[in-house]
């Protein structure tokens, strides 16, 4: 089984029309990214299931002001990734993103994603002026163990004094993982510090401490320095620390599409790993395209 851990469909993003500094040949800029879309390429490619994770224009509003754009910028979101898994229940684990908990009753929306048959959720702390370990953050993640779902948490785009930093988003989930030990989590982006810079020791700590947590490992470290140089030398060396240092074992492997189709096509995105990661044994291979996160799911 091969896993697909982190894809997002979404109408339209960015657009070229209205952004005349993005180029058509990110795909998402002028053309819709459909769940349809989606299970073509993954049946091309041989790939068997993926998290299905949605978030509005609101959700990643910081990042985008961030990086200059706005609300009109993005098109998609639950009700849209809703129907995608519907259509497609056998082929996808879907994923709703955590509303900010000061503006709404996130533990109730939260329960009707749940209700609704998410599987968990995405959490951007940095999106939501969140502290992991203060009470509003805690009754989500209390409802999502005893309801039996997962947390997908990104530190992406962290700004601080705008957000707080990594270091300090580390102790909280140090702290909420001491508290909460079987809480199933993944940790996306590898934590979002590069793991070939001395910065990921700060990330290994907290891995080596909760043997529970997941490295997820779609644009790894917030990085991509590879452009299309298939398959993707940069990316491979990063992936090999990250086995040395966790185990595949406890990694799971993501495309986060569509938003690197401009890099590459989705069958290298999975063929840079089945055919050109040495490093691996096919065990190794087996756990980080699939296993780990079937047993993750619960599905083995």
């Amino acid at each position: 089984m091969i896993v697909d851990i982190e894809t997002h469909p979404l109408r339209l993003a960015r657009p070229v029309a209205t952004n005349p500094q993005m180029s058509m040949t990110k795909h998402y800029t002028w053309c819709e990214q459909s769940a349809d879309l989606l299970v073509a390429e993954m049946n091309y490619a041989g790939v068997d299931k993926a998290f299905l994770i949605s978030y509005d224009a609101e959700d990643i509003l910081f990042e985008c002001r961030e990086k200059g754009f706005d609300l009109e910028d993005y098109s998609g979101g639950r009700k849209y990734s809703l129907q995608g898994f519907r259509k497609y229940p056998d082929r996808f684990w879907w994923f709703n993103t955590l509303k900010h908990p000061k503006r709404y009753d996130a533990a109730a929306l939260a329960q009707r994603d749940f209700d609704e048959g998410a599987s968990g959720l995405k959490i951007f702390p940095a999106y939501i002026e969140a502290n992991l370990i203060d009470d509003d953050m805690k009754r989500i993640f209390r409802l999502t163990l005893d309801q039996g779902k997962r947390i997908l948490l990104s530190f992406q785009t962290l700004v601080p004094p705008k957000s707080f930093s990594l270091e300090e988003y580390l102790e909280q989930l140090d702290q909420l993982l001491t508290e909460l030990p079987g809480l199933p989590m993944v940790l996306m982006q590898a934590g979002c510090a590069d793991p070939i810079a001395p910065r990921w020791d700060l990330v290994r700590r907290i891995a080596d401490k909760h043997k529970s947590l997941i490295m997820g490992c779609g644009y790894v470290g917030e990085v991509w320095d590879d452009d299309t140089e298939y398959p993707y030398p940069n990316y491979l060396r990063r992936i090999e620390v990250l086995t040395k240092a966790v185990g595949a074992d406890r990694m799971m492997w993501g495309t986060d599409w569509p938003w690197f189709e401009d890099k590459f096509k989705y069958k290298q995105g999975v063929d840079s790993i089945r055919k050109h990661a040495h490093f691996m044994s096919a065990d190794q291979k087996a756990d980080f395209l699939g296993r780990t996160a079937g047993r993750f799911m619960g599905v083995l």
